[in-house]
């Protein structure tokens, strides 16, 4: 009952916390390139941040990095491989190669710090500061390309500004009192029935908190919009790495107790990361089909197995 409370918390917080935060921005004038590149990158992030925030707090290191090597394994073979599945998008390589790089030497910087026996506080600030540098490239890039229409195309969210910042009042603390509920509900599950925190966190606890981006991602798809589909994905990787580890590492250093999580949970993500750009030209060149979904969501399902035998 935790669990799903927890979670359905944090899927409505989130929700309601997206759509005050562009409400208001939007009422503000803020462009809404802005908003798309980092107001709702943020906000789609809020349950992993909150998730593993809590969890590191309650001196529960293995489900706050659990949770983010867990969520990006996820977004590349469970949400990408269905999205994939479901709609043939067009993948162009070279538009998304620099945040693949980018991608790259996060993954690279976070091997170094678990391998060092975890993320301390100045190594959460370095991961933070990557994140504000990445962002302010991301805006300076959009306003120099002015065919981006990434967040342009926002339909629902006009609203009276009260009502907006009521509403990110009531996601905030939907995504804060649901994360506890969630930690809790995760603690219980792992110790009646013999589960490690590690491995609930990678599963069940990186699906939860992914929920947002595969809505996103699909709904995207649906729409045509593949560029978002995909980005959404990169982006968010790039996100749970610096954002929510950096943010969580200032609040309470984050140690590496359970080695498994570095020495078979993150190699596997780091294998799906470096993925992404060459299977988008491995069998239809610039395009992501359902040839290339089915073989990311074979590859995350083995992943699951040989987590559970």
């Amino acid at each position: 009952m935790y669990l799903i409370g927890g979670f359905l918390l944090l899927l409505l917080g989130g929700e309601f916390l997206v759509r005050g935060s562009v409400g208001v921005a939007l009422k503000l004038r803020v462009s809404k390139v802005v908003i798309g590149l980092t107001l709702v990158a943020f906000a789609t992030s809020a349950p992993e941040l909150l998730v593993s925030v809590v969890a590191a707090l309650k001196g529960k290191s293995d489900i706050a990095l659990g949770n983010v090597i867990g969520s990006n394994i996820a977004n590349i073979g469970l949400i990408l491989g269905v999205t994939a599945l479901l709609f043939k998008m067009q993948a162009v390589r070279l538009e998304y190669q620099r945040d693949w790089y980018f991608l790259l030497a996060a993954n690279f910087l976070l091997a170094v710090f678990l391998w060092l026996g975890g993320i301390n506080q100045i190594q959460g600030l370095l991961l933070v500061l990557l994140l504000i540098f990445y962002n302010i490239q991301k805006i300076r890039s959009a306003r120099k390309q002015r065919s981006l229409k990434i967040g342009e195309e926002i339909h629902g969210y006009q609203m009276a500004t009260w009502k907006g910042v009521a509403l990110i009042v009531i996601g905030a603390l939907g995504l804060s009192f649901g994360a506890k509920v969630f930690v809790i509900g995760i603690s219980g599950i792992a110790l009646q029935f013999g589960m490690t925190e590690r491995f609930v966190a990678v599963t069940m606890v990186a699906f939860g908190t992914s929920v947002p981006e595969l809505v996103a991602s699909l709904v995207a798809a649906r729409k045509g919009e593949s560029d978002i589909a995909i980005g959404n994905i990169i982006g968010s990787n790039i996100f749970n790495i610096l954002s929510v580890l950096g943010f969580t590492a200032l609040i309470k250093p984050i140690p590496l107790n359970d080695t498994a999580l570095f020495t078979y949970d993150f190699p596997a993500s780091v294998l799906f990361t470096l993925l992404i750009i060459p299977i988008m030209g491995m069998f239809t060149k610039d395009r992501l089909d359902r040839v290339e979904g089915g073989l990311l969501l074979v590859l995350y399902l083995l992943f699951i197995y040989t987590l559970v035998f």
